[in-house]
């Protein structure tokens, strides 16, 4: 750990020593940006991934080269078991849990029209599910020892009243998970908080290539540009202050108040 960072002010109540996150999808592209930003912050990172393992320990190792703490954790999101076993790894481990940020997500393209019903459940069970059950398995270890901590549901910004046809399945799942957040934060206290964060465009997606992200990054906002992947770190660590429960952030640059019909991967192309 570095001796030199200060843990941010998480309002749990877990003793001395430092506060432990758990970061879903952090083996890579904006996971592992938020893991960074929370070992700067003095956090032991709980780095989980799904396949990627390579990825995971390479940013386990980039973590422990800048002085943090860091451990890789496996489990498939879409297997309820494996979530129950990685808490209990996590606390096996480490004794307490103060953050979990529910990061990892399924992105594909379908329709109304023709969305197969196997999508469908596989972003559902990655999206939705996992957030609540790991969720509910936070609530249930803390609560043993009377302990308490946060979490953050990485959402998007288009189920904040800017929705459109594309990405049916992942839609879905994303509007469920953020709106929940007013009732998993009166349901989960005083054990846990419950915070959501809704970015906008922050990485190249599907067939995008690095013109056309330049391009929409460029021109989906009023603002001109895209709100970078380190604010959005920084947004979701400043959610895990005592004063912010039920809250929801948009962090987009104002993509949001631009309405499409479209998602901005398929509107703006690299002319």
């Amino acid at each position: 750990m570095n001796k030199h960072a200060k843990p941010a002010k998480t309002g749990v109540t877990n003793g001395a020593t430092p506060p432990v996150v758990l970061i879903t999808g952090a083996a890579k592209r904006v996971g592992r940006v938020v893991a960074e930003r929370f070992a700067r912050a003095g956090y032991a990172v709980v780095v989980h991934y799904g396949s990627s393992q390579q990825e995971a320990l390479d940013t386990v190792q980039a973590i422990e080269a800048g002085g943090g703490v860091a451990v890789a954790q496996q489990a498939d999101l879409q297997a309820p078991e494996q979530l129950t076993a990685m808490m209990a790894a996590i606390y096996a481990r480490f004794g307490r849990l103060d953050v979990l940020v529910n990061c990892a997500a399924v992105f594909f393209p379908d329709a109304l029209a023709d969305f197969a019903l196997a999508d469908l459940e596989r972003s559902w069970q990655v999206n939705c599910r996992a957030p609540l059950l790991l969720t509910q398995a936070f609530h249930r270890q803390a609560r043993q020892r009377a302990q308490q901590g946060v979490v953050i549901n990485v959402v998007d910004q288009k189920v904040r009243a800017n929705f459109h046809p594309d990405d049916f399945s992942y839609t879905v799942a994303k509007a469920a998970l953020g709106n929940l957040t007013a009732m998993l934060a009166m349901s989960a206290a005083p054990v846990l908080r419950v915070n959501a964060l809704y970015p906008g465009l922050m990485m190249n997606s599907g067939d995008q290539s690095q013109a056309d992200f330049d391009y929409a990054a460029a021109h989906s906002t009023p603002l001109g540009y895209i709100a970078p992947i380190t604010e959005i770190a920084d947004a979701i660590l400043l959610l895990t202050r005592p004063s912010f429960n039920g809250a929801e952030f948009v962090v987009d640059a104002g993509q949001n108040l631009v309405r499409v019909e479209r998602d901005v991967i398929n509107l703006y192309r690299a002319p």
